[in-house]
C-alpha cells in the first residue's frame, strides 16, 4: 500500500522576514534600522503635513512606540496569514502574489490586515495621553497605517 505524504508550507510563505531570517540571519540587522528610518520619515512628513506643534518633543514620546507596534501589526498579520494558509492547505503558488488572482488578494488581506492593526495600535497605544488634538492623532495614524503597511508582502521568495 503506498502513502501519499504532502509536506505542505515546508518553505514560508512571501513574507521576506520569515524568508530571509532563516536564510541570512543578518537580515534583522538591516530589517530593524531600515524599517526606523522609513518609520522616522513618514512620522515626520505626517507632522509637516497636518501642521503639528512640538514636532521634536512629539516624535521623541512617539516613534519608538510606532516602530515596535508597526513591526507587532507586521507579524501578527503575517501569522494571521500562515495560520489560514496551513489550516486549509493552500497551494504552493498562492505564495507568489502575482501569480494569480486569489493570490494577489491573498498578500492583501494581509497588507490591509496590517493597516488595519497599524491604525489601531497608533490610536489605542502611541498617541494615548499625548496632548494632540484627536483628529490629528487621527489623521497621523490613518497616515502612518497607509504610508508603513507591509508592501513587502507583493514580494516572493520565489
Amino acid at each position: 500500500m503506498k502513502r501519499d505524504i504532502k509536506l505542505y508550507n515546508l518553505i514560508f510563505p512571501m513574507w521576506g522576514i520569515y524568508f530571509y531570517a532563516i536564510l541570512f540571519p543578518y537580515f534583522f540587522v538591516l530589517l530593524l534600522p531600515a524599517n526606523f528610518i522609513v518609520d522616522t520619515v513618514m512620522l515626520l512628513l505626517l507632522f509637516f503635513l497636518f501642521k503639528v506643534p512640538e514636532k521634536k518633543e512629539l516624535y521623541r514620546r512617539g516613534i519608538w512606540k510606532a516602530w515596535g507596534f508597526g513591526f507587532l501589526a507586521d507579524f501578527l498579520a503575517a501569522g494571521v496569514l500562515v495560520i489560514i494558509s496551513s489550516a486549509v492547505s493552500l497551494p504552493f503558488h498562492i505564495y507568489a502574489p502575482f501569480s494569480s488572482v486569489g493570490a494577489f488578494l491573498f498578500a492583501t488581506v494581509g497588507v490591509v490586515l496590517a493597516g488595519v492593526l497599524i491604525y489601531f495600535f497608533h490610536i489605542k497605544f502611541v498617541w494615548k495621553g499625548i496632548l494632540l488634538e484627536e483628529g490629528k492623532k487621527k489623521k497621523i495614524a490613518l497616515g502612518m497605517a497607509i504610508l508603513t503597511a507591509p508592501y513587502l508582502m507583493y514580494l516572493s521568495p520565489l
